[in-house]
């Protein structure tokens, strides 16, 4: 008589923990931003055609002159056809290469000189007035000091970038690096951290905004300053262009040309921005914590 052979028993599985449902107040927050997505980019679009409607209203109706205001219609009529022409590839291109060679140029000293006096409080007090006068000079008026020192060539394009671009960047990051929170420093001085640490480490990360903030202005500004001067003289530019139009009275012309400049410029702010977006996310991070 065979004797039942006993099944090992199975082992009992440990039930696995519900997820937890995020708090309500981050389920909102997301809402929001995800409501803030698309309804922001929608009232941008509804506004400007609001505003192009009734500027095409006035233009036929008779209530503007479309000689001194162009006419949005045919100022888009003037975009097209001049979008893959002399207009783009040779004016468009001329204006940006200048600007962000000057830029590039502005950039680099800039950010140098601010981290370097930022170091040294006396070298700063000594140089703060020089900096100062120099950048309270007009540049319309250094203008044709620069076309006559350079020509009419992109050199001078970049020379007036620079001399705008340069110290809005440098008082940016200057700003930045000087208003680095005073417990990241007693952080640092408490970690035993040394004074190229605690810099690098600790107030080089708080003053990004600050920077990316003087970087964009600067693009902004050097390009204002490089128009201006094409404008007053220059073989080939956006500001050339502008100023031909202007007396001709060609003001669609004109228009579809500013459109151009408008538009490489935000494409230009907004790559900034989203480099600085990606550079700080440990701090969008930290504030959503």
């Amino acid at each position: 008589m065979s004797t039942p052979t006993a099944t090992p028993a199975e082992p009992m599985s440990t039930p696995r923990p519900a997820p937890s449902a995020p708090p309500p107040g981050e389920l909102k927050t997301k809402r929001k931003h995800a409501h803030f997505r698309w309804s922001v980019p929608l009232g941008w679009l509804v506004f400007g055609l609001l505003l192009i409607g009734i500027w095409e209203i006035c233009a036929t109706t008779g209530v503007v002159n479309p000689v001194y205001f162009g006419q949005p219609s045919l100022i888009v009529q003037s975009l097209f056809q001049n979008l893959f022409g002399e207009l783009l590839y040779v004016h468009t291109v001329a204006t940006f290469t200048g600007v962000i060679l000057g830029w590039l140029l502005a950039s680099a000293l800039g950010i140098a000189a601010a981290l370097a006096l930022s170091a040294s409080p006396y070298l700063l007090k000594v140089i703060e007035p020089y900096f100062t006068m120099a950048n309270s000079l007009p540049r319309v008026a250094l203008a044709p000091l620069f076309l006559l020192w350079f020509g009419l060539g992109v050199e001078a394009k970049v020379a007036l970038a620079f001399s705008l671009a340069f110290f809005v960047v440098f008082s940016n990051t200057l700003a930045g690096v000087q208003s680095a929170e005073s417990e990241r420093r007693l952080l640092a001085r408490v970690l035993g951290a040394s004074k190229i640490q605690t810099f690098r480490k600790f107030v080089l990360p708080g003053a990004v905004p600050g920077i990316f903030t003087g970087l964009e202005l600067g693009f902004i500004f050097g390009m204002l300053a490089a128009v201006a001067g094409e404008m007053l003289a220059g073989r080939a530019g956006l500001g050339v262009q502008l100023q031909f139009y202007a007396n001709s009275f060609r003001m669609n012309d004109y228009f579809a040309t500013l459109i151009i400049l408008v538009t490489g410029t935000m494409l230009f702010s907004w790559l900034l921005r989203t480099i600085r977006r990606r550079l700080l996310r440990w701090q969008e991070a930290a504030e959503t914590e």
